[in-house]
């Protein structure tokens, strides 16, 4: 049953717009020029442009063998507005090169390196589904807090696999052990608040079937509203997922975001 889901059209774009970038960075590599390509994508979706970047940027470095410099650069430049996408594209570089993140992350804040394990997660979802998805192989070396991210990722590919349809959504993420159902909600959260294109009666579905899993569920919608905030792209959508899943308007979620943060890292057993 299609709930007013126009989600469907946004991933769509949100798609054209990661592959755009990844085209554009293949003939230029030029700091100036590329931030002034990616700013000329509208604010909705400028932070997919900024994780596409990030990705690319890293994996040229990765796949030379070279320390992160030039993609430090660039996250310094732009991680204001973009940090949570910039980190996931980082992830989407280790996944594709599978170059182990760790020796690269011990400068990180938890939360942050949550999020690199979340693009990892995403990617072996997106490009190696029959292992991730369908047989729930989990890559070596990937566990405990890391799994956490990791499974993060996988509830936001999960999402895009059901195209935000809520009864397939429930029936991919019942598949897997219900020990990695909390980190998936949360992932869920940040792709449904992300993405947007969901009604009021869509969320309240989405709502009633979390069941057990709604504080994660709100979670993530909370950390996609903070995403949208730092990027000045706060949409209609966002602000009705965070009072229908939340139950409190988006100016209150965004009035404590240190808090919600610290709050989720803790539900998730990282130490901050």
């Amino acid at each position: 049953m299609n709930l007013h889901n126009t989600a469907p059209y946004n991933m769509e774009y949100i798609q054209k717009v990661f592959l755009g970038v990844q085209v554009y960075m293949q003939q230029n590599h030029v700091m100036e020029e590329l931030i002034a390509f990616l700013d000329a994508e509208p604010p909705m979706f400028r932070s997919v442009a900024y994780e596409s970047a990030s990705m690319e940027m890293a994996l040229l470095e990765l796949r030379n063998g070279k320390a992160l410099d030039n993609w430090t650069k660039f996250y310094r430049r732009s991680a204001k507005a973009h940090t949570f996408h910039m980190y996931i594209g980082l992830g989407w570089a280790f996944a594709k090169t599978e170059i182990s993140p760790k020796l690269y992350l011990e400068f990180l804040q938890p939360p942050m390196r949550l999020m690199v394990y979340d693009g990892i997660g995403y990617y072996c979802g997106l490009f190696k589904g029959r292992k991730t998805v369908k047989s729930q192989l989990i890559p070596h070396g990937i566990k405990g807090k890391e799994l956490n991210g990791f499974d993060q990722g996988l509830g936001r590919r999960l999402w895009y696999i059901s195209k935000g349809e809520v009864n397939e959504l429930v029936q991919l993420i019942q598949t897997f052990h219900k020990s990695r159902h909390n980190c998936m909600w949360l992932g869920v959260g940040i792709a449904c608040g992300y993405v947007g294109g969901c009604g009021k009666e869509h969320l309240e579905q989405l709502l009633i079937c979390s069941a057990g899993f709604n504080k994660q569920l709100c979670g993530g919608i909370a950390l996609a509203a903070i995403s949208r905030k730092a990027s000045n792209s706060v949409s209609y959508d966002i602000d009705l997922a965070c009072n229908i899943i939340c139950g409190q308007p988006l100016e209150g979620i965004l009035s404590d975001s240190a808090a919600i943060e610290k709050k989720i890292a803790s539900e998730l057993e990282i130490t901050i």
